[in-house]
């Protein structure tokens, strides 16, 4: 009796020292560590290593973005008898070879991204919430499991693809969350999988989990990272676009303002002194003069039609308006946020693809969905629509914001008109232009505290202005 027990003592001793051995080693090798597939190939190495628990194959499933999925990732260990008698043969002529360097090994050699084994898990997943599955409970708890236990389509599935008969289930875990889990077994040599292995399996898993879910973490935050820069590009590109497109929009417009302004009393006094040349009153040198005025009133004339052709020059490539909708949504997605306002879209998803000056474009909903937020203040709604209308295209913008007064209504369109302290006055008069330029319509209804509704049509074709017409003809 007295042997009996220090055989035991004896025993737990050893049991004891190889755990706390084997714990050493992952510590010692996952200090170095900050990726998933390097951490999970260091638990793996030592879950299947001689040097290590020894078992046949490990298999690990990782919960991924879809947090009702549990998918197939990395697997370690011989997919053929044969090609575990060739591994067996090799690591005994070497005994020697730590845990560690085996890990270095596999790192340099990409054991895991290269493993057949790998390949044919990442195929696989688990519902998380399968409610016959028995594989899927392993993320709760440690379990000894047959084939002929399993029932589920999916247990079945993994079990048939991964060849798996007699196994051992393994919960990646931390006390806030649950990561995953592994499956083990020893499908080659046969031997059986003890409680005393089960619980060095999950202290070791245990031990490195929290370092797993910390790379796990900082993967997931330099992804973010990396997306938020991209944005950030993606922003600043379209700010400078804006801007580009904001200056060139206050110079044709502020240009068609001088030419029109310019224009009407140089026609006047080109149409005086052609009716004056005609008379026979004027002779001599002042008639000389008179023909000097005439000829230099035509001039500027054709300089001011040739300056103006320039400035409703417009640069057509075929398009799709949904997608100039959503980049202006997109660009705007932080004012919308920030003032809380809800943004609503019903998109014609067979809107057919039409050609106009994309700058010109993104410019005239930019400036109304601007106008629709800076209508709202805080809390609101705003409404995108689009969709087919005959050989027209029509684009509906609705905000509940607190509309525009009856005599202010009429005003909107004419260029320098603003009932803003720091507005231009320039946003909805390019925005007309620009439409009209394009062969299209914009109008505007409201009701005061009610919100406002813009709708703009736009011709499949473009039909050619009248200037254009007038161009083509001569």
């Amino acid at each position: 009796m007295y042997s009996k027990k220090v055989e035991d003592l004896y025993m737990e001793v050893i049991r004891r020292s190889k755990l706390m051995n084997l714990l050493g080693e992952v510590s010692k090798i996952i200090t170095h560590l900050d990726k998933e597939e390097d951490i999970i190939l260091a638990i793996l190495t030592v879950i299947t290593a001689k040097q290590g628990l020894g078992f046949n194959r490990a298999f690990a499933f990782l919960r991924g973005q879809e947090f009702d999925l549990l998918r197939g990732k990395y697997a370690l260990g011989p997919s053929s008898p044969e090609e575990a008698d060739s591994i067996w043969r090799i690591l005994e002529k070497d005994e020697s070879l730590s845990l560690d360097k085996l890990v270095s090994k596999g790192q340099k050699l990409h054991y895991l991204r290269n493993s057949p084994l790998t390949k044919v898990t990442s195929r696989l997943s688990i519902g998380i919430n399968e409610i016959e599955g028995v594989i899927i409970r392993g993320m709760h708890e440690v379990r000894f499991v047959k084939k002929d236990d399993l029932k589920s389509e999916a247990d079945l599935r993994v079990a048939e693809a991964l060849g798996l008969e007699d196994f051992c289930i393994c919960p990646i875990a931390t006390v806030e969350d649950s990561i995953g889990l592994l499956i083990v077994d020893n499908i080659f040599t046969g031997k059986a999988i003890t409680a005393e292995d089960a619980h060095l399996l999950e202290m070791i898993v245990s031990h490195a989990t929290t370092s797993l879910r910390a790379a796990q973490l900082k993967e997931s935050l330099k992804k973010n990272v990396e997306s938020l820069k991209a944005t950030y590009r993606k922003l600043r590109a379209y700010e400078e676009r804006i801007m580009k497109a904001e200056r060139l929009a206050i110079s044709g417009e502020l240009t068609s303002s001088v030419i029109h302004e310019i224009k009407n009393p140089l026609v006047a006094i080109g149409g005086f002194a052609r009716n004056l040349y005609q008379s026979k009153t004027i002779t001599g040198t002042d008639r000389d003069k008179l023909e000097i005025i005439m000829n230099e009133a035509m001039r500027l004339e054709r300089y001011l039609e040739s300056l103006q052709s320039k400035v409703s020059e417009i640069k057509l490539e075929e398009g799709d308006i949904n997608q100039v909708i959503e980049d202006n949504c997109q660009l705007l997605q932080k004012d919308f946020e920030e003032r809380n306002i809800s943004i609503l879209r019903s998109l014609a998803p067979d809107l057919p693809r039409s050609q106009f000056d994309v700058v010109k474009i993104h410019e005239v909903f930019l400036n109304i969905i601007q106008n629709a937020v800076e209508a709202i203040g805080d809390s609101g709604v705003i409404r995108l629509g689009t969709w087919p209308d005959g050989d027209t295209i029509c684009i509906q913008i609705s905000d509940n914001g607190k509309g525009i007064a009856n005599e202010q209504i009429y005003k909107i369109f004419t260029p320098f008109y603003t009932t803003k302290e720091e507005g231009s006055g320039l946003g909805l008069a390019f925005a007309h232009r620009i439409v009209k330029d394009h062969g299209g319509n914009i109008s505007v209804t409201s009701s005061e505290g009610k919100g406002a509704t813009f709708l703009v049509t736009l011709p499949l074709i473009r039909q050619p202005n009248e200037a254009e017409a007038e161009k083509t003809i001569v």
